[in-house]
């Protein structure tokens, strides 16, 4: 029997030459860079996107806090009224409702009065002021405050101040201004209590305007200025309109315009003060005062 070897390669076998070894590279480099680029812009369109859905949440937290604020801002003139003055019938001997100014009065005495509680109700309880120092500022009393912890020195309300601050930033702000919060929820019946001193943080950059309007019920009508509406109104504000201009990190300008309202049903707490003390006595008076209703 007759054995051949073979040789291991056949010089019969084929195989890649060196010009289609070439010609794949040439196509898996094509590839890779066309992956490579996908991949990228894919990357740079993603962080995009995440940056502007930054700063559209930026501005959604920034109108929704002053909302929540705002819709349970605080004041007792919402369910009752300040001191009305009545005049005395002079058939009842024992009809003793006291006059405005005694009422007021009264009601000094009974607290000190403050730039922050500057009057009170007619049963006595202090009237938080709502001030507009600025006519881009405004602050109020509300009771939006939420306790994290059992037993702590603070209550459901608490001051908030909303302010434009310029933005310090040369190389990276897109407008003039920053949108800023600041909140007092400890001592807020101090009469020294001093805003300027208690820091606020960023709501928002980039804030070219933010107008505020109040809606006056007697001029049925918006203004700008708290000044330009009536005392009562201006205790218990029932809308403001917040126009909000803001520029992104694209230099795009945009606007925003939102109605705001208390949760406070409307009331004529000034109607029904009267007819109290007219129709049935001085019901804030001592209850063994003689005429007073049992």
């Amino acid at each position: 029997m007759n054995w051949e070897s073979k040789s291991l390669f056949s010089p019969t076998q084929d195989g890649f030459s060196l010009l289609e070894i070439l010609i794949a590279l040439t196509i898996m480099g094509f590839l890779s860079i066309s992956i490579f680029t996908i991949t990228n812009d894919n990357i740079d369109t993603k962080e995009i996107i995440i940056k502007e859905d930054r700063e559209y949440l930026q501005v959604y937290t920034a109108m929704y806090r002053l909302d929540k604020d705002f819709s349970q801002i605080y004041s007792p003139l919402y369910y009752s009224s300040l001191p009305i003055q009545t005049k005395k019938s002079g058939n009842d001997p024992y009809e003793s409702t006291p006059s405005y100014a005694q009422q007021e009065s009264n009601a000094k005495y009974q607290y000190q009065v403050s730039e922050n509680f500057p009057t009170a109700s007619v049963n006595i309880e202090p009237v938080p002021a709502v001030t507009q120092e600025e006519k881009n500022s405004l602050r109020f009393l509300t009771s939006a405050n939420k306790r994290f912890f059992e037993d702590q020195k603070q209550s459901r309300h608490m001051w908030v101040e909303y302010y434009l601050k310029a933005d310090d930033r040369e190389e990276l702000a897109t407008a003039d201004y920053q949108l800023m919060r600041r909140e007092v929820k400890r001592n807020i019946y101090d009469r020294d209590l001093d805003f300027e001193k208690v820091p606020g943080h960023v709501l928002l950059r980039g804030v070219k305007e933010f107008k505020l309007e109040f809606y006056s019920r007697d001029q049925e009508k918006w203004v700008d200025n708290l000044r330009l509406i009536t005392t009562n109104e201006k205790y218990t504000p029932r809308s403001l309109r917040v126009t909000l201009v803001w520029v992104d990190s694209n230099k795009a300008e945009h606007t925003q315009i939102r109605i705001f309202r208390p949760y406070w049903p409307y009331f004529d707490v000034v109607k029904d003060e009267t007819e109290r003390q007219t129709q049935g006595g001085n019901n804030n008076s001592n209850p063994n005062t003689p005429g007073a209703p049992n």
